[in-house]
């Protein structure tokens, strides 16, 4: 039992470290993005379509031609 107590109060013990904000900058924002998107993440393939709808549009198109 005094394992456990000395392992809680270790815990306890931990200072607090304040939560910082940090800016990315647009192409760090669109990996990540991209990251999610491919990670199944519907919200970030939705954003996607929205910021480039054109993009989608010419990938099918030309999928149609080569097939």
């Amino acid at each position: 039992m005094e394992e456990k107590k000395s392992k809680e109060a270790a815990k306890a013990e931990k200072p607090y470290v304040k939560p910082t904000a940090t800016k990315l900058t647009r192409e760090q924002a669109k990996l990540k993005l991209l990251d999610h998107a491919s990670m199944g993440d519907q919200g970030a393939k939705e954003l996607l379509e929205m910021m480039f709808s054109e993009v989608p549009q010419k990938e099918s198109k030309a999928k149609k031609k080569s097939a």
